[in-house]
């Protein structure tokens, strides 16, 4: 079980990725006094619910920690203060050789073998998951029936500092017909409808939105969070979409030495399979995103009922999309990791075999690059 050093732990605590890092400690520092967090924690160990939990790409000497070539696995650390992060903790990768005996001796064990045992395969199934994206996950958990406080899913607080333009500039044009107003102020009350739909979707502020929509209750709540994911999802895009356009020819222009012939024409073959998969998902991706455009638009026109009916039925659209952006998200990140700077990439024949079908088993199970993928974005 590894040690993690302070500044690693400051560094995490400073990201607020909402991608790669799931950090509950800062949740607990947030939320841990409110009644919803205690009544429905997402872990049944407080010490687990309070980890630091991130998609972490495995070095050459923890290669052997695992029964299987594993090129990126979920790390839990375990802070040893959950609101002094600088003071360290300790770690260990899901799924690796030892892990449940690892799980056992971090948190302190368990009363309930039941209860171990659940947690032991939420991790697991966030391990399978490509990213930590709130939307994503909330809705993996509840197909699984786990329905934990509202709390976890808050997009991180630097992603929604990054969103804020964005977001405010989105809705701009609802301002007229939910606000009934205009003039010299309408940019500054996009924005503070902004800020508030991202922060706190329930402030009494959001009534004329509310009224708007024609939701009430669980209904709007669950709209609002809806919007949220849509909004994220196309902020992520316009953030991701130009590092694409740029790992592309990189990928492409790979270089592999030590392979045979048909070594190399199976490389060839993977990297354009990848490519083809990629562009599938990014399509279909799009197909969604402009499904949400079309019914946007309409809200903007003063027909809030297709907004509504798709705000609706948007979490079923969660999981291909959030599956799609985290593993192109991955495979991008992945890349850039490996090859930091500008001049050609280089692989021997044994990493680059063990990479790129990494990168094709990985791409070919998202929802949006299978037979009915397209029937899942229409």
């Amino acid at each position: 079980m590894a040690k993690d050093g302070r500044r690693d732990l400051s560094l995490i605590r400073a990201s607020g990725s909402t991608a790669r890092v799931l950090n509950l400690a800062l949740t607990f520092e947030r939320f841990g006094q409110t009644e919803e967090y205690q009544t429905k924690p997402l872990f049944r160990n407080p010490r687990l619910n309070r980890a630091l939990i991130l998609k972490h790409v495995v070095r050459p000497h923890e290669r052997d920690l695992f029964t299987r070539p594993t090129m990126t696995a979920t790390k839990v650390i375990l802070p040893y203060a959950a609101t002094e992060l600088e003071l360290g903790g300790i770690s260990f990768m899901i799924n690796e050789i030892r892990f449940e005996k690892l799980l056992r001796d971090a948190v302190g064990g368990y009363e309930d073998e039941a209860m171990f045992i659940a947690d032991a395969e939420l991790l697991r199934v966030m391990a399978a998951l490509p990213s930590f994206d709130p939307f994503l996950m909330r809705e993996r958990l509840r197909h699984l029936g786990v329905d934990p406080a509202r709390a976890y899913f808050d997009i991180a607080e630097a992603d929604v500092a990054r969103m804020r333009a964005f977001v405010g500039r989105e809705i701009a044009q609802l301002v007229n017909l939910a606000f009934a107003t205009g003039g010299v102020d309408s940019g500054g009350l996009s924005q503070r409808l902004a800020d508030k739909l991202m922060t706190d979707e329930t402030a009494k502020t959001l009534d004329p939105l509310r009224q708007t929509l024609r939701l009430s209750g669980e209904e709007y709540i669950e709209g609002v969070f809806a919007w949220k994911g849509f909004l994220y999802y196309k902020w992520l895009m316009d953030e991701i979409r130009p590092g694409l356009a740029h790992f592309k020819p990189r990928f492409a222009a790979l270089r592999i030495s030590g392979a045979t012939s048909d070594e190399r024409q199976d490389l060839a073959n993977t990297r354009k399979d990848i490519l083809q998969k990629m562009a599938l998902a990014l399509q279909n991706v799009d197909n969604t995103l402009l499904e949400y455009a079309t019914a946007f638009a309409a809200l903007a026109d003063g027909q809030p009922q297709a907004f509504r009916n798709f705000l609706l039925k948007a979490p079923s659209l969660f999981i291909p999309i959030g599956e799609a952006v985290g593993v192109i998200r991955h495979i991008d990140s992945f890349w850039r990791f490996r090859f930091p700077d500008s001049s050609t990439p280089m692989m021997d024949a044994d990493e680059a075999i063990e990479v790129l079908h990494d990168f094709e088993s990985t791409i070919a199970g998202v929802d949006f690059v299978k037979p009915d993928g397209a029937s899942k974005a229409a």
